[in-house]
């Protein structure tokens, strides 16, 4: 990635369209879960995701990181409504922490940031990454989409993308050229 261009200025556009149009009208479910605290994956499960939310869509001048929208406390709440979510993210969350106490003697969470960027680096393109880290390059496909899933439709997220729908109106007026292209096509 170049200097001065953040890796939320590449995703945002071409990630969140469709995500905004999947979820136009609902309401994210972000607030059924307490702020900060799991509601299903253990407090040490939470806390690795929270920092993995974070590694895929930090803070910038702009925006407020993954984890302060209510993206881990989402993905929270999908585990405890899925059982094959709930899988995929006890054993990915997992697979972290052993590859990283593998290389650097401590859990995800616990290891300095470039070594946790090292590691999401070598699972991030799949087509690179070491056949013994396919379950991992796996579990952070998962986690990348679900990432970007919960925070594009959190407040910050819309607010990101320009995102302006999902409000009720008092009226509406047909558009003029929509009325002169009907008139056209109507012959009495």
């Amino acid at each position: 990635m170049s200097k001065g261009v953040s890796r939320r200025a590449v995703l945002a556009p071409a990630l969140a369209a469709p995500l905004v149009a999947q979820h136009e009208g609902h309401q994210p479910a972000v607030a059924a879960a307490p702020a900060g605290q799991p509601i299903f994956l253990t407090p040490h499960e939470f806390a690795t995701l929270r920092k993995l939310c974070d590694l895929i869509l930090p803070a910038d001048e702009t925006s407020p990181a993954a984890s302060a929208t209510g993206t881990p406390e989402y993905i929270d709440l999908l585990c405890r409504g899925n059982e094959r979510i709930a899988r995929i993210y006890h054993g990915g969350l997992a697979w972290l922490d052993a590859a990283c106490r593998n290389l650097h003697g401590v859990a995800f969470a616990e290891a300095a940031e470039p070594a946790q960027v090292a590691i999401l680096e070598k699972l991030a393109y799949r087509e690179k990454t070491p056949a013994e880290w396919k379950a991992g390059a796996e579990f952070f496909n998962w986690a990348r989409r679900m990432t970007l899933d919960g925070y594009y439709t959190s407040p910050a997220g819309y607010r990101d993308v320009g995102y302006v729908g999902g409000k009720g109106m008092t009226t509406y007026e047909v558009p003029v050229e929509a009325l002169e292209q009907a008139l056209k096509k109507w012959k009495p």
